[in-house]
């Protein structure tokens, strides 16, 4: 697959978004689909809130190019691996099913437990029939492989997981696509030095999407009907893909031996942020006797708003922490620090917790 075969798709996915957005927009206040301003909002004004419309139709088609442009055989190669067919039909049914149903709550406003149902369903497809599913910890917590019986559980649960840790942090403009861009774009990066070529399109076509998303959330207006959120169907899609992609990119296919690079490490620590601030979040509320799946203010945004910081500050200060410990993160999984591999990666989550322990003292204080 040449670099062409990569580019073209992904600008398809950029022109389709921007195409599809402001159409977004328009139908959206001709139905007065728009997010309601309460105690927990940070905007005023009339709020379009299916901007994650534009998300799975642009990476779908940019697929379809890519494989269009592709060579038969790499074709053959790339939808042949394990399973075949069956498991890429899965995952792009998963994809509609979180999708709509987020749509659906967009819309309707649906409970938190038939969101988990939908959500479950999903990963379940993903790990199940797609085979698609975390085999082994590479040293984490002295784990190694995984058993089917064990790998795939937890799968669905980090999948699940996953969805909603990027749900939850769509708490401020162009927070949630920022997170995502950066997650997506060193994904595609990182399978397209392994030549996994159309894995790299779909993670470069969700980037650039987000990308586009993000210039209409952050910068769009209420004035003259630029702005829009994301909305749950375009977060929770979102979440899926990016979990896929981080649970595909952990994997070791058949007999592949052990990263030097400990990929498990730079998957994960890419979506750090998102997946440690919905921990704590839960955790509080559990603590305090609260339902742990109704809403608050007490993400790492809210704290830094509640600090006086403008929503730009808290929305910068949040990106520049996350691509600190990305950049810390993968410098240490590829450093030869003389460390066996299974010590090195102990140590690193360790040190992420004791960086995220401190950014919440400061936050405290």
């Amino acid at each position: 697959m040449d670099l062409l075969s990569i580019i073209v798709p992904v600008i398809v996915s950029a022109i389709l978004t921007a195409l599809m957005v402001p159409l977004i927009i328009r139908l959206s206040l001709k139905k007065k689909l728009c997010d309601t301003v309460d105690e927990r909002t940070v905007h005023s004004g009339e709020v379009p809130r299916l901007g994650g419309s534009a998300f799975i139709l642009s990476v779908l088609v940019a697929l379809v190019v890519a494989v269009l442009m592709s060579d038969s055989e790499e074709i053959r190669c790339c939808l042949t691996v394990w399973s075949g067919w069956v498991q890429y039909w899965a995952l792009i049914a998963a994809a509609l099913i979180i999708y709509f149903s987020g749509i659906w709550d967009d819309i309707r406003h649906m409970g938190y437990k038939m969101k988990f149902v939908f959500q479950l369903l999903s990963a379940l497809l993903i790990v199940v029939v797609g085979n698609f599913w975390l085999n082994d910890l590479c040293g984490l917590f002295g784990i190694g492989a995984l058993s089917p019986w064990v790998g795939k559980p937890l799968s669905v649960l980090l999948v699940v997981y996953i969805i909603n840790a990027f749900n939850l942090i769509d708490g401020i403009d162009g927070l949630a696509s920022a997170l995502g861009f950066i997650a997506t774009a060193v994904i595609g990066a990182v399978f397209l030095m392994t030549g996994q070529h159309i894995m790299a399109v779909l993670s470069f076509a969700l980037a650039v999407s987000l990308a586009v998303f993000f210039c209409f959330n952050k910068f769009g207006s209420t004035r003259n009907h630029t702005k829009i959120f994301m909305g749950d169907g375009g977060s929770q899609t979102m979440g899926l893909i990016i979990a896929f992609l981080v649970i595909f990119m952990s994997m070791r296919k058949g007999g592949e031996a052990y990263s030097a690079v400990q990929w498990p490490v730079v998957a994960f620590c890419l979506i750090i942020i998102p997946c440690f601030d919905a921990v704590r979040v839960m955790a509080g509320r559990i603590r305090r006797g609260v339902n742990p799946f109704l809403p608050d203010q007490t993400h790492i945004h809210h704290k830094l708003l509640r600090m006086g910081c403008s929503a730009t500050r808290t929305l910068v200060t949040i990106v520049l922490l996350d691509v600190a410990l990305v950049v810390l993160n993968i410098v240490l999984a590829v450093a030869d620090i003389g460390l066996d591999s299974r010590v090195k990666i102990n140590l690193i989550l360790a040190l992420d917790l004791l960086i995220w322990w401190g950014v919440l003292r400061r936050l405290k204080s």
